[in-house]
């Protein structure tokens, strides 16, 4: 990162076919109280919340695999080892999700790229995406459409409560009883020598009660149990705050974590705004635009930024971020002379969600953090567990989604050989993961955003690569738009899953170094026809 992060050499993999050898399950260990008795891996919670009866794993099974966390990740990662015939049991430390809530604080439109709609279409998962047509407008009505449209450069804005809904069903639906679901269960502690890790869970009767359970069972007292499971291969999928991550961290040799950048801002949702006002024109033709489609971005200086965008419900929904402070009446103020266009109704909707502090508490934009490897004996980290980031650049999501994607091809590489697919695994990403992260830092230095802490020359060059490529690129766009259909190459290149992140590096680098160099070129020029003035005047 900018001088900070070691350099990784990249090793490139085939896909290749899996072997048909098996590998034996060892049997799930279950002990309540402290202690051990030994239950089939099948009979922890199923996937409907009840409990299923035991059911002995498939003899055919290649092996148990641990995944820990149900988020996009864990999902994804679960199918993609289910597809290759692995024994996959997935605990997450929340309970079983409720149908998705869009209007929880926690929901915000996410844009997905192709760099995440290709781990789909791999899986074979069928997931209610929009039109992949995402656009943003800005203050002054300008639309900003996608450059290219094919099936590698889409892109896909969706509610981040919902998706994550929607992952965990397609999943389940696409892979059934082949994968099972442990809700409520945390991870303690990992034995990697004896491939054993264990996990703490307490019943919750309400949350039994909100499932169907019957009363009599809701009203049961909470107990914890603690369960112990053996593994072939553990994943991590947990999340930025990877509770397997800071196991790894003070066990595995050469592995340190980075913290970059801590985004202490803040943000908080709103939700229902009406969109049946006949005179609501918020930008041209915001009432005849398709739902789910398009960003609508109000960013002044120094101003609140407010993001609307429009759901399937026909009302709009949005985020705010850069307040100042969450007092009614500065807000109010402030949203009603930076965006007159902002219809009075939302202006007071939003204030009054947003500056209500009985209600959701502010929610931070969370940490970006460069890993010196992405696995240990046994174990991986995938997703936000081996890579948290901010949402400066909008790809912590598309990031994951692919690290997915790369690990299940890196353990084809080594034919599945559990012992040397997660070291396969960093070979081929770790490169990859710190030149996204590098351009989200670069991007954040040249923002001036408050918390990074660097030096001068750091932000100089920082800026220089950021300004210089946009620069470039903008103007050989307006020169050769045939040529160049985008417009900014570095937008461009995030989104396109046929484009490394570390090329998009290099080019951006490239580019920045080509401006600065024809402006040395002709800052010389110029020098020199000074001095060749100044010497035929005298």
């Amino acid at each position: 990162m900018l001088g900070r992060s070691p350099q990784f050499a990249v090793q490139q993999h085939s896909w290749h076919q899996l072997p048909t050898s098996c590998l034996q399950p060892k049997p799930l260990r279950h002990s309540p109280s402290g202690q051990r008795s030994d239950l089939s891996c099948r009979s922890v919670v199923e996937l409907s919340g009840d409990t299923s009866d035991t059911q002995e794993a498939s003899t055919s099974s290649r092996g148990r695999i641990l995944i820990v966390g149900a988020g996009p990740a864990g999902c994804l990662c679960a199918a993609l080892m289910s597809q290759r015939g692995y024994t996959v049991d997935v605990f997450e430390q929340r309970q079983q999700p409720k149908p998705a809530d869009t209007r929880s604080h926690r929901s915000y439109p996410m844009v997905l790229s192709s760099r995440s709609a290709q781990g789909f279409k791999e899986a074979g998962l069928q997931l209610p995406l929009p039109e992949p047509q995402a656009a943003i407008f800005m203050p002054n009505g300008k639309l900003e459409m996608l450059w290219e449209d094919s099936d590698y450069c889409k892109q896909y804005i969706v509610d981040r409560v919902a998706f994550g809904k929607h992952m965990f069903e397609a999943t389940r639906q696409q892979y059934g009883s082949r994968i099972t679901w442990h809700w409520g269960h945390a991870l303690q502690r990992v034995d990697l020598d004896q491939r054993v890790a264990t996990f703490t869970s307490s019943s919750d009767p309400a949350a039994a009660l909100s499932q169907g359970s019957t009363s009599s069972s809701a009203d049961a007292p909470a107990t914890s149990t603690t369960t112990a499971v053996s593994y072939e291969l553990l994943i991590g999928a947990d999340g930025a705050g990877s509770k397997l991550r800071q196991l790894m961290q003070n066990t595995v040799p050469g592995m340190s974590v980075d913290l970059l950048f801590h985004n202490r801002s803040t943000y908080k949702t709103y939700h229902g705004l009406s969109c049946e006002q006949g005179s609501l024109e918020l930008v041209p033709g915001f009432l005849s635009h398709e739902h789910s489609r398009y960003l609508y971005t109000f960013n002044a200086k120094n101003m609140p930024t407010l993001v609307i965008w429009r759901q399937a419900d026909g009302k709009a929904s949005g985020m705010l971020t850069r307040a100042p402070s969450y007092d009614a009446q500065e807000l109010r103020t402030k949203i009603s002379s930076a965006y007159p266009q902002i219809p009075q109704e939302w202006a007071e909707s939003i204030v009054a969600q947003t500056c209500d502090t009985s209600g959701q508490p502010p929610s931070p934009f969370g940490r970006l953090m460069s890993t010196t490897r992405l696995d240990g004996p046994r174990c991986v980290l995938l997703g936000d567990a081996g890579h948290p980031m901010t949402s400066t650049l909008a790809q912590g999501c598309n990031l994951a989604l692919e690290s997915v994607r790369v690990f299940a091809r890196s353990l084809d590489s080594v034919s599945g050989d559990l012992d040397q697919a997660p070291a396969a695994f960093t070979s081929a990403r770790l490169e990859d993961v710190h030149a996204m992260q590098t351009m989200e830092y670069m991007q954040i230095l040249s923002s001036n955003a408050p918390g990074a802490t660097a030096s001068a020359l750091e932000r100089m060059s920082a800026k220089a690569t950021m300004l210089g490529s946009a620069l470039l690129t903008l103007g050989l766009h307006k020169l050769m738009p045939s040529s160049f259909p985008a417009p900014v190459y570095l937008l461009d290149g995030l989104r396109d899953a046929r484009v490394p992140y570390k090329r998009v590096l290099e080019t951006m680098r490239m580019h920045a170094a080509a401006l600065i160099a024809l402006a040395a070129a002709l800052l010389t020029g110029a020098a020199n026809q000074a001095v060749y003035l100044a010497a035929e005047m005298s």
